[in-house]
């Protein structure tokens, strides 16, 4: 993937990380930044951009929301101090 290809599909999924990151910020106390969730966001929609593999015939659309989901709540994870066993 050539650096412009990539920087257009980062351009191109940047309203999905803003729309996950508000979507998960509706169920979090008012402390937690939408702009820190969509800087996780963010993160997870440039490793999803690394570790994908058009081969197995998924979406990368599909592919990166989990990425970034996944990305946000690792990111929400490491703010917490208890253990997610102690959550439980």
């Amino acid at each position: 993937m050539t650096p412009a290809e990539r920087e257009a599909l980062i351009t191109e999924t940047l309203p999905l990380i803003k729309h996950i990151a508000h979507r998960v910020a509706t169920r979090l106390p008012s402390s937690i930044e939408v702009r820190d969730l969509i800087n996780a966001g963010v993160i997870g929609l440039l490793d999803a951009i690394d570790k994908y593999e058009p081969e197995r015939n998924v979406k990368f659309k599909t592919y990166a929301e989990v990425r970034i989901r996944g990305a946000i709540l690792d990111s929400l994870r490491n703010l917490d101090w208890a253990p997610r066993s102690l959550r439980k």
